[in-house]
């Protein structure tokens, strides 16, 4: 994630839940729809914003043996913070996500949610993820889906906004997680208002 996006969210980050409201709503909710979660995971939120997704999942009383929310945006995390603190099973990292610091095999879930657009070496973050994956794990992306009309709509997001950007089809982003060696489960694609998403499942 780009130092222009981060400080983006630093600015945002008290309007952000009110602003995307149905938005968010709609993703996590369309998410949560494929993710089972069991006692003895240890889960990796690499984006976790304000913490909408743990929040969202204790609502719904999961249970976990760990959660990681991370988020680069101190002003995100300050928010998850507050929310989550209390609950000793979740604990909190402030890292760009290639410079997260796991040793290989160290979680069972990573759900990457509305913000694999953000980073800028893709590739390079889908081999980490498979890395610190214990075999079986799984990865879930949802994002944006750069098909269809939603390709003009993407393409003045770029126009308007100084963060970095780089939306993928769902094609692209299956090839490369193939290319990662995660074997795709899941591959779901749908338009939401003026907004193509799509929603990957991979299995190391």
């Amino acid at each position: 994630m780009s130092d222009s996006t981060i400080h983006r969210y630093n600015r945002k980050a008290k309007m952000y839940e009110q602003k995307w409201g149905a938005y968010l709503d709609h993703t996590h909710q369309r998410l949560l729809k494929y993710i089972e979660v069991d006692p003895s995971d240890v889960i990796l939120d690499p984006s976790a914003g304000t913490g909408l997704l743990a929040k969202k999942l204790i609502d719904r009383k999961s249970s976990f043996d760990h959660l990681v929310v991370n988020d680069p945006s101190d002003e995100m995390l300050t928010i998850a913070r507050q929310r989550l603190s209390s609950n000793p099973s979740i604990s909190f990292a402030n890292h760009k996500v290639q410079h997260l610091s796991y040793p290989p095999n160290y979680f069972t879930k990573i759900i990457c949610l509305n913000s694999f657009h953000f980073y800028k070496n893709q590739q390079q973050v889908l081999g980490q993820f498979y890395n610190i994956l214990k075999p079986g794990g799984k990865l879930y992306i949802l994002d944006w889906n750069r098909e269809g009309f939603f390709q003009i709509f993407n393409q003045l997001i770029r126009w308007t906004n100084s963060e970095y950007i780089n939306t993928c089809s769902l094609g692209e982003l299956k090839q490369m997680m193939s290319a990662q060696k995660f074997n795709i489960k899941i591959s779901h694609s749908w338009n939401w208002r003026y907004w193509k998403l799509l929603l990957l499942e991979g299995i190391k």
